[in-house]
């Protein structure tokens, strides 16, 4: 039994007692023939010998119960915090995979991200860019949320799906960016992502042995830097930009002219407002591959990048 328990029944017990010698003091009142002022009372002696003692043990007992009680909350009341503070987590982890689910509250977001938030594909209508050309459907390489904090910072987590993706698929849920999600719904969101996230040796695990930078550059790093890369239709590598900047033409050798920086730009990610490179100023968005990827192949990500 908890201490909690044990003080609420000590409690029940304790309001049990003093309802019932309340009633017999009412039942007593109303059988009395005469009132009280007309009613002689104990005399001294007994009101300073056995009624006295009975009333200072009641005070005793109390006291004694007060004294052990509050050492005991005090030993306890960390461990009931922790349990507090235990289940308040699984309630909004149990929140969060309700929203990310599908049902009456959820997002469905496993519809592009995968059931169990390894990746999966969104189909989105793309408009033309030549005026007056028809649309279409594409299927668009939406990225696992599985390991989305070990390469993004929690906060950064909470703005991208706040916000959303501009000129992506992804839509802003949050009420911030237009969504409908409240800022304890987005939480609850990130807390249920971070119950299931795998760890950095199974992410490095998914691109084991690639060590081609090339290959590594579209399976990580396209999507945001080279437009038409997440439906299948990359343009020129690094070129042109999409959710990214351009990396093309020489961009990498002026931004990073020290191979070592650009290095741990990759490892590290770009942080809101935070210096990079020379004259780089982060905004968040760049993750960081440290704990997905292998430094050998960071080193050949980083080794192509400066051949674009």
């Amino acid at each position: 039994m908890s201490l909690q328990a044990i003080f609420i029944t000590f409690n029940v017990i304790a309001l049990a007692v003093l309802s019932i010698a309340g009633l017999l003091v009412m039942r007593r009142s109303r059988t009395r023939k005469a009132a009280y002022n007309l009613t002689e009372y104990y005399d001294d002696e007994t009101l300073e010998g056995p009624r006295l003692e009975r009333v200072l043990g009641w005070a005793l007992l109390f006291s004694a119960v007060v004294a052990a009680a509050l050492p005991a909350y005090w030993l306890f009341e960390p461990t009931r915090q922790k349990s507090h503070l235990e289940a308040l987590a699984d309630d909004g982890v149990a929140r969060g995979k309700e929203f990310f689910e599908a049902g009456p509250h959820g997002l469905n977001c496993q519809r592009c991200h995968g059931a169990d938030a390894g990746g999966g594909a969104a189909t989105p209508v793309l408009q033309s860019e030549t005026p007056g050309g028809p649309a279409r459907r594409v299927t668009w390489k939406a990225p696992s949320l599985n390991d989305v904090l070990l390469r993004f910072p929690r906060e950064q987590v909470i703005e991208i799906i706040t916000y959303g993706r501009q000129g992506t698929p992804m839509p802003a849920w949050g009420v911030a960016g237009g969504g409908s999600k409240n800022t304890q719904s987005i939480e609850d969101i990130v807390d249920y992502l971070q119950s299931i996230q795998i760890t950095p040796k199974e992410a490095q695990a998914k691109q084991a042995g690639v060590l081609d930078g090339k290959t590594l550059f579209e399976a990580n790093c396209a999507r945001c830097h080279t437009k038409g890369a997440s439906y299948g239709e990359p343009g020129d590598p690094g070129g042109g930009g999409a959710f990214g900047p351009s990396l093309a033409g020489g961009v990498i050798q002026r931004r990073f002219s020290d191979i070592t920086k650009h290095f741990d730009f990759v490892m590290a990610g770009s942080f809101f407002q935070k210096p990079y490179g020379i004259g780089g100023i982060g905004s968040g968005r760049m993750p960081g591959f440290s704990k997905v990827l292998t430094q050998e192949q960071i080193q050949a990500i980083v080794a192509y990048e400066r051949t674009l």
